[in-house]
């Protein structure tokens, strides 16, 4: 095969163009965090630890789509203020 073979034959992956692989790695690092969690989590403070959190609030997101520790302390120090990721309206 030569080069210009292969050079072809990449730009028929559709997988291989950058900018689609560029959406997939945006949607694919998009917290989700739900309006429920941020209204079980607005009344705790930002040093509260996040262990204690998930053992008392069993009704924060689990699964697939579950808020993440780093989400709780992104929350707690206000960078997230409204539902993201599968969450987002509109």
């Amino acid at each position: 095969m030569t080069l210009a073979d292969s050079d072809k034959r990449l730009k028929r992956i559709p997988d291989n163009d950058r900018d689609t692989m560029k959406a997939k790695a945006d949607r694919v690092l998009m917290v989700d965090v739900s309006s429920t969690d941020l209204d079980i989590l607005g009344k705790y403070a930002p040093n509260q630890d996040i262990d204690t959190i998930r053992t008392v609030e069993p009704g924060l997101s689990t699964g697939k789509h579950g808020i993440t520790d780093q989400e709780i302390k992104d929350v707690l120090n206000k960078k997230i203020k409204e539902p993201t990721g599968i969450f987002k309206k509109g």
